[in-house]
């Protein structure tokens, strides 16, 4: 109940108007003003009060405070009396039994043009980073077609395409291959990343076989697995739904990103996919926003785990961001994962899904989240 509300409902009478904390202007059904307290002529002065209509006053006028008295509400709205940009929150109420509305006004120019100023540098630096990841992405589409030719034409000698060469040769070339191979992967992850935050990734939400995506992932990863020495294994048996309906390549580019991260980080033991099919109310207790008609089959959970050594620091609490501790991360070469965990989260994100991480020093981590897999109400 607004103020105006509990103070004209009860039926002692009616104070005085000039008692009231705020302006108030008295209305009649015909939109005319028929009555106002001090404070209300120092906003608007009196000359401009007297048989005036509401509308000459703000906008909206009769029409919306009598939407306002129904609800109970207040609104913003725009001055049209005075020459400076004015605006005030109104609230209203039923006066006597005539019909009449009793409107207060509180002038709130100070506060709405601070807003105003807010919003629009909000506006200003998304659309100033929004062209900076667009600059970046395309200055990095550029780098990344002579470091293809690098890697390409380095690995073409080395299998001896150019005739013989040396072992001193041989031994440059590898780590001309190498590093071009690593300068190639970060490069394209910036760019991938860059069109993430500028709203440039390409995605369409449809149906897919996630058992037919997740069994090409293994068979693609199961070697690279093994040349580590490691054991690679995938745990369906919780999966209640093989058909999925979101974004296969944000899922599939998620996935893998977070394998690559496995495999490096793990010298020997195992790396392991678990996927369920998670109940609500385990959802519902990780704080992850439950649609209305959803059911145990509407969500897919995804997790990685390693048994490698595990994050050092602070990292879990900075992984997902690239932007922080830039030089921890190129002092611990670790730039390329920290750029590929922030991608993962935002991939995540824009597959309306939830990620976090869980680490123990020396025993492991893992990765997971959950993604609707179902079209589920907003």
């Amino acid at each position: 109940m607004s103020f105006l509300s509990f103070l004209f409902g009860n039926k002692k009478g009616k104070p005085d108007l000039d008692t009231l904390p705020d302006a108030v202007l008295v209305v009649a059904p015909n939109g005319e003003i028929t009555d106002y307290n001090e404070k209300a002529s120092k906003i608007f002065t009196s000359e401009k009060i007297v048989n005036s209509d509401l509308l000459d006053l703000f906008d909206g006028g009769y029409n919306m405070v009598c939407d306002l008295v129904k609800t109970g509400a207040s609104a913003t709205v725009r001055s049209r009396a005075n020459e400076d940009e004015q605006f005030f929150e109104i609230t209203a109420s039923n006066f006597d039994e005539n019909g009449d509305i009793i409107v207060a006004v509180r002038d709130i120019s100070a506060n709405q043009k601070m807003l105003n100023k807010l919003i629009f540098e909000h506006e200003y630096v998304n659309k100033v980073t929004k062209d900076k990841n667009s600059f970046m992405s395309k200055i990095a589409g550029e780098l990344t077609s002579p470091l293809h030719s690098i890697n390409g034409f380095s690995q073409a000698l080395l299998e001896g395409l150019g005739g013989e060469i040396s072992d001193k040769q041989e031994k440059y070339l590898n780590i001309i291959n190498k590093n071009s191979s690593q300068l190639l992967d970060l490069m394209t992850k910036i760019i991938d990343y860059s069109k993430v935050e500028s709203g440039l990734f390409d995605y369409e939400f449809k149906n897919f076989d996630f058992v037919d995506l997740i069994t090409k992932i293994y068979n693609d990863y199961r070697s690279k697995a093994e040349e580590k020495g490691l054991a690679l294994a995938v745990d369906l048996n919780n999966l209640l739904k093989r058909n999925c309906y979101n974004d296969e390549n944000l899922i599939k580019t998620a996935i893998t990103l977070l394998l690559d991260n496995a495999i490096a980080s793990t010298q020997n033991g195992a790396v392991k996919i678990e996927v369920s099919s998670p109940d609500l109310e385990f959802l519902e207790i990780a704080g992850f926003p439950i649609a209305e008609n959803a059911n145990d089959k509407s969500y897919l959970m995804i997790k990685i785990a390693d048994s490698g050594t595990g994050l050092v620091d602070n990292e879990k609490d900075t992984i997902f961001n690239p932007y922080i501790d830039v030089e921890k991360a190129i002092a611990r070469k670790s730039l390329a994962r920290n750029v590929a965990m922030g991608l993962v989260y935002n991939l995540v994100r824009l597959a309306k899904g939830k990620i976090w991480v869980e680490t123990e020093s020396l025993k492991g981590t893992s990765f997971t989240f959950v993604v609707p897999s179902e079209r589920l109400e907003a």
